[in-house]
């Protein structure tokens, strides 16, 4: 904190210090974690606009917590996060505080000259066996990393200490006293680290505590390692006899777009795969949303701005969303990734696709998610050949459409039928009542065409509903991005629903919902993984509807139907899409023996579903130039 506030104050910033932390001139107040509302009121009242991460802090215990009612509300907030590693929730605890109106900032764009580019800047040199320690130390690293569980580890002769809770200074003793002399301290950044709130740091008692435990020297990450006091950090190294260098970390790039809720979900589960099952350090960029960028992707855009469906809806933003196509395909082009995937979306994705093999047809572009050939449109599987390297599907009868045409396609299974965070929580789920009492789920849709269109037909389903039963409850799970608009647009509903944002959130809805509409969509496959009858039903405009009844070859369009070969699912569509269907065909599925057929369909659904692990991280790392 001390050079930042310093560094700060010398550009003419006004820096409010809010911590326990003084410093000569500078605004400051000391809080007990938990004072959320002095905290924020301190920094309004100085008219802080940015803030910075800055120093070392440990987690306490919850009973060393100093709750204030905003502090609570936070608590609350963060859920699962306070059980993650720090990045995890670091990066929660960043969403609120932006939330509060503040922004964000990296305290290294403060400072200059807090890096070391690559190089050995001691006297000793490392030899060739601490070279190959050094290598086998930064991929143990990496994976720690990965798992977001440190940023440490100690290697000598081949074998690994890794870091813990306690930190590295920790380990540097742990590693002395039961290791003696010639260990190497590896330090680097977590491979989805948000640089903003944490980098790895190393300063002169980190050259003293390697010098005391016996040890040979250490390896930082290049550009990415924050070196405080570097000069002093490089004298005492070389006073003591300990090697000290910055190394680059080999890096495989990889270009996610990800056009829609859906895709995001697929895309984030892809890179947390991929980052498991690879030793090298891997960089995300790219076009998603709240899980992609969670999962560590720098984006681009949100793909808030792709937030339309349907060919009349697309034909009013042609030239907004051309104007994205131009910028995304430039970036890829800049980039330059071992491999881009795109993912669903295929009105936006291929013309991507398609500009980028005109501007370099060397970049190899994988494709996840058929588009659904064998439901219409069926000639686009012979034009996907000339600018898809690779094609991943979700479901498994879907690569013979393509690979007749010469186009590689793999069944790499959905990852909805092996997600954990879909099993029923540890937790008990409110308990469902057989006989007035209901819980009802709806499902709107992700995009804000199907908002506009779905939203009024479920307010007057949910009238019929109240009439019916003397104790109903309604819950609509979304994305944050769409929160505020559904609470808006629920405000002159008969009974206002539950709205939740959060995965964990519309997990436990799903196992304590009796039943749910649904616009047909992926999220119909999450319901059938957690068991949860309910009614599939979709409204687009008209001539997007006439159109697409034309060309379609399918006689129903709800996934489960179509993976189980018959109409197990209600399917209202269009003109068929009432609040007074969908409230008789909610009451048929409320009933045990409705239910339960579709239950057992369900079973033999998610089955179908199953690939290899990870297959399909395995297909994309299969790209990466270390494997070529």
């Amino acid at each position: 904190p001390s050079p930042l506030a310093g560094e700060g104050r010398g550009e003419g910033d006004n820096i409010t210090v809010d911590t326990r932390f003084e410093h000569k001139n500078i605004y400051y107040t000391s809080v007990n974690l938990g004072e959320i509302s002095k905290a924020i009121d301190f920094l309004k009242k100085n008219k802080v606009e940015k803030i910075v991460f800055a120093g070392r802090i440990k987690r306490p215990n919850f009973n060393e917590l100093s709750l204030d009612k905003k502090g609570k509300s936070w608590l609350l907030k963060l859920g699962k996060a306070t059980l993650a590693g720090d990045d995890a929730l670091l990066r929660a605890v960043a969403g609120l505080i932006q939330k509060e109106g503040f922004e964000v900032i990296a305290g290294t764009d403060l400072l200059d000259g807090v890096f070391l580019s690559e190089g050995i800047y001691s006297a000793r040199k490392p030899s060739e066996s601490d070279l190959r320690d050094i290598k086998i130390g930064l991929s143990a690293a990496n994976k720690l990393g990965a798992a977001d569980l440190g940023q440490s580890v100690v290697v000598r002769n081949g074998e690994i200490l890794e870091e813990d809770a306690n930190g590295t200074n920790a380990l540097i003793k742990k590693r002395g006293q039961s290791f003696g002399d010639g260990g190497i301290l590896v330090k680097i950044s977590k491979p989805r680290q948000d640089e903003r709130l944490d980098l790895p740091a190393v300063g002169p008692e980190t050259i003293e505590a390697l010098y005391e435990n016996g040890f040979k020297g250490a390896a930082v990450e290049a550009d990415k390692c924050i070196v405080i006091n570097k000069d002093e950090v490089l004298k005492r190294a070389d006073e003591l006899g300990i090697f000290f260098a910055a190394v680059k970390i080999p890096t495989a790039k990889v270009f996610i777009v990800a056009g829609e809720a859906s895709g995001d979900y697929l895309g984030g589960r892809l890179m947390e795969d991929i980052l498991k099952i690879s030793d090298e350090r891997v960089e995300f960029f790219g076009v998603g949303g709240e899980q992609t960028e969670k999962a560590g992707l720098k984006k681009l855009f949100s793909i808030n701005e792709l937030s339309i469906i349907g060919i009349t809806e697309v034909v009013g933003k042609i030239f907004r969303v051309k104007k994205l196509i131009d910028k995304t395909a430039k970036a890829i082009c800049e980039y330059r990734p071992d491999v881009v995937v795109t993912i669903d979306s295929s009105g936006f994705t291929h013309r991507v696709d398609k500009k980028v093999k005109k501007l370099n047809p060397n970049i190899p572009i994988i494709h996840y998610v058929a588009p659904p050939v064998w439901a219409w449109r069926p000639w686009r599987a012979k034009k996907m050949r000339g600018f898809i390297d690779k094609l991943m599907t979700l479901l498994p009868f879907e690569p013979k459409y393509f690979t007749k045409y010469g186009l590689d396609a793999v069944f790499v299974g959905h990852p909805i039928a092996t997600d954990e965070d879909f099993d029923r929580p540890s937790l008990s789920s409110p308990a469902k009542d057989d006989g007035s009492k209901k819980t009802i789920l709806l499902l709107p849709g992700s995009r804000k065409s199907e908002l506009s269109r779905h939203l009024p037909i479920l307010k007057d389903f949910a009238r019929l509903m109240i009439d019916k039963y003397k104790s109903v409850k309604f819950i609509i799970p979304t994305i944050e991005s769409l929160k505020s608009e559904i609470e808006e647009t629920t405000k002159s509903w008969p009974q206002k629903p539950t709205i939740v944002s959060s995965k964990s959130q519309k997990v436990s809805a799903y196992y304590s919902s009796d039943a749910a509409v649904a616009a047909s969509g992926t999220v119909t496959l999450e319901l059938a993984r957690v068991g949860l009858p309910f009614v599939a039903i979709y409204k687009t405009s008209a001539a997007t509807y006439w159109i697409v009844r034309l060309l379609i070859k399918v006689k129903c369009v709800c996934l489960v139907n179509i993976l189980v070969g018959k109409n197990v699912v209600p399917e209202l569509l269009q003109d068929d899409c009432s609040p007074e269907n969908v409230f008789r065909a909610v009451e048929k599925i409320l009933n045990a023996r409705e239910a339960e057929k579709q239950k057992k369909a369900f079973e033999k659904v998610i089955e179908k579903l199953k690939a290899e692990p990870m297959k399909a991280a395995k297909v994309v790392k299969s790209f990466f130039s270390s494997n070529n």
